[in-house]
């Protein structure tokens, strides 16, 4: 009897987990996806020369959807980059309206929003030329499902020149009217500037605080009714978008470069003072010297008057090399990737450095 009832117990069990089995859902993900291809709008080795006439003049880029073998929220993201780069810098032209899951899609593209993505990818964007630009639609689900990418469409674009409209971060604060950025504090269209150079959410500037105990905030717009930035209680580095959120706070007067990125609500704050170091100065001409530059807030500019010799050189913000600025494509600017700057001939000269208009940045060497 009591080999029967073991039995019986062994019998049932397995039939239990046999059951479990059974029941048991599994869900799988295939991997014969489609790609989204682009159908409509551009086309693969034009050539197009951009006319400001046509600036508010609208096309419509369109495409078929991705495919995944199954139904999922997607978003469709236009992106260009100049040809054989790879999309290593990829800049995003924007994403359709149309969240609905659809088989095809469309993105309308101003001419002037392409026209100043292109000029940003200018060497002299005062003096647009012929480039050649690479065209993909990205599909993006979450990070557990494969990214998929178009075709990539080639082609040539001539933009025209405008002065680039970059994004800004206005810098409201109790430091104005003594620095000399206006009549008065807290006002936002007499403050200094952060700006995007590359259009997207990262903000960079530098900003003069003549007294110490300063205080301010980061804001979108010329006034308080957009988004406006500011401590999130006290933790330094971090943003808050509350109304209630406090002043950002700097105990220390001098000559700040910040930064600001709205994506993760990060920013940064460095005192800098800057001087110029290369084979132009003395006593060694090795690039073990620096000649230091005095600040003069009615211009705005730093500024040095020494003897120097022919050769080359870098501005450098306090004798470190963590923040410097060379030679930009277009002459007359500074580049922080820039190469090494060069004076032509020995002499006394007067050399300045404008950070006062973000992220156009701006020296001269000037022979006495």
């Amino acid at each position: 009897m009591r080999k029967l009832i073991i039995f019986l117990i062994t019998v049932i069990g397995v039939a239990f987990i046999t059951s479990c089995k059974k029941d048991e859902v599994k869900v799988f993900i295939g991997t014969n996806f489609t790609a989204p291809v682009i159908t409509a709008g551009l086309t693969n080795n034009s050539v197009a020369v951009l006319a400001k006439a046509n600036k508010d003049v609208a096309f419509d880029v369109t495409f078929n959807a991705a495919n995944y073998g199954f139904r999922g929220s997607v978003t469709y993201t236009l992106e260009m980059d100049k040809k054989g780069n790879n999309f290593a810098a990829a800049t995003s032209l924007g994403s359709p309206s149309n969240t609905v899951l659809n088989s095809t899609y469309s993105l309308s593209l101003l001419t002037n929003d392409l026209n100043n993505k292109l000029l940003l990818l200018q060497a002299a964007p005062d003096v647009p030329v012929p480039t050649a630009v690479e065209f993909r639609v990205k599909a993006f689900i979450n990070d557990s499902v494969p990214t998929l990418y178009s075709p990539v469409i080639s082609a040539t674009y001539t933009p025209y020149y405008i002065p680039i409209i970059y994004n800004k971060l206005y810098v409201p604060g109790n430091y104005e009217f003594a620095s000399g950025y206006g009549t008065s504090d807290w006002a936002q269209p007499n403050a200094a500037f952060l700006a995007s150079p590359k259009g997207d959410q990262y903000y960079e500037g530098f900003v003069y605080f003549a007294n110490g105990n300063n205080e301010f905030k980061f804001s979108a717009g010329l006034d308080w009714n957009g988004t406006n930035y500011g401590d999130n209680t006290g933790t330094s580095g971090i943003l808050n978008t509350a109304g209630s959120a406090g002043n950002i706070k700097l105990a220390t007067a001098g000559y700040y470069f910040i930064t600001a990125r709205t994506t993760d609500l990060a920013y940064s704050t460095t005192l800098t003072t800057w001087s110029i170091i290369g084979a132009i100065t003395a006593p060694g001409y090795n690039w073990s010297n620096d000649v230091d530059m005095v600040y003069t807030p009615a211009t705005k500019v730093w500024k040095a008057t020494a003897n120097f010799k022919a050769g080359e050189f870098k501005f450098r913000a306090n004798h470190l090399w963590a923040i410097a600025y060379g030679i930009d494509p277009v002459g007359g600017r500074v580049n922080v990737n820039g190469g090494n700057l060069s004076l032509p001939a020995d002499g006394n000269y007067t050399i300045t450095l404008d950070f006062s208009n973000a992220p156009t940045y701006r020296y001269s060497a000037v022979k006495n």
